[in-house]
């Protein structure tokens, strides 16, 4: 794809949260000045910062790990350098696994809506632009009976508590995974808000912590995924006419059975990957949040891509 001038420009228009962050345990302890100013050098005007739980099945009890008074601190200084801010809770089982397809109890479900609730007072209070009402609830529970009618019930009646003391702007973060979210009900919500990690039947565990992640074959097939996934968005964008949508969390994590890690070989597959889900994404997408960026890349193609989507020319 050749991209003019004029036609970056109006891509760099078109992009209204230009945004990075950090996901995994207690990750918002890596955004710092060194960091906001690397997100800045690169063109972004937003960052996620996640408020971190963990959901104990047995007690059926949520923890939370975040320490709130240095997550408003982290706002702050985000705000002080002129980012905007999206804030989302973000809950793990015990031990920081994964929530999904795990879940199978109606108390997690009340619990969950207070504690949105809660959160979206705290966002208002410091001045949140952006709100996420959950992490991925519906792959949480998408083992349960009725998962997508349970979804959709908790999705509206937690939207209709939030807006009674939230002022910004609420979308969710729900998940590609699967294509549950095509059955979602997003009636309200200024923006359709979505996690994006699109895979097929590629799997591979991560070395460190010997979890294993799905992924893709080929980029080939990445970019076919990706512009399916698009053209359903469109879909959800003119039925419930939201012109608004968030790619909340972006990533991936495997490509033709290997783990994407920190090294050379990984850094220009990501790079190529987000430079697919930017040239499709742009256009349609009002917010990108880019996981897996860090702040001592040696490999500058992934900083070129993002800088030639978000910076444009000098």
């Amino acid at each position: 794809m050749i991209l003019t001038f004029f036609s970056i420009k109006r891509e760099i228009r078109d992009i209204t949260y230009k945004g990075f962050g950090w996901y995994g345990y207690l990750a918002d302890d890596e955004i710092n000045e060194e960091t906001i100013k690397k997100i800045k050098n690169l063109g972004g005007n937003a960052i996620n910062i996640n408020v971190y739980y963990e959901y104990d099945r047995e007690n059926q009890t949520f923890i939370l790990l975040s320490n709130l008074t240095k997550i408003k601190e982290k706002i702050g200084l985000a705000h002080k350098n002129n980012l905007k801010v999206f804030l989302s809770p973000f809950v793990n089982l015990i031990g920081g696994h994964y929530t999904g397809g795990m879940i199978n109890d109606s108390v997690f479900l009340k619990k969950a809506k207070n504690i949105s609730v809660e959160l979206s007072k705290f966002a208002d209070e410091n001045n949140v632009e952006l709100y996420a009402n959950w992490n991925e609830l519906g792959l949480a529970i998408h083992k349960m009976s009725d998962s997508i009618n349970l979804t959709n019930e908790w999705l509206q009646s937690t939207r209709e508590e939030i807006r009674k003391y939230y002022k910004g702007i609420l979308t969710t973060k729900e998940g590609v995974q699967f294509g549950l979210y095509e059955n979602y009900n997003f009636s309200g919500y200024d923006c359709i808000g979505l996690t994006f990690y699109p895979f097929s039947t590629s799997f591979a565990k991560d070395p460190n912590t010997n979890i294993t992640y799905a992924g893709v074959e080929s980029l080939e097939e990445y970019e076919k995924i990706v512009k399916k996934e698009f053209e359903r968005i469109e879909r959800l964008k003119r039925k419930f006419n939201i012109k608004c949508v968030i790619l909340g969390e972006i990533g991936i994590d495997v490509v033709n059975g290997k783990f994407l890690g920190n090294d050379e070989n990984s850094e220009q597959i990501r790079a190529k990957a987000y430079e697919i889900v930017l040239e499709n994404g742009v256009g349609r997408v009002d917010g990108f949040f880019f996981n897996k960026f860090y702040e001592d890349d040696e490999n500058k193609e992934l900083d070129e891509v993002f800088k030639r989507f978000f910076q444009g020319p000098n």
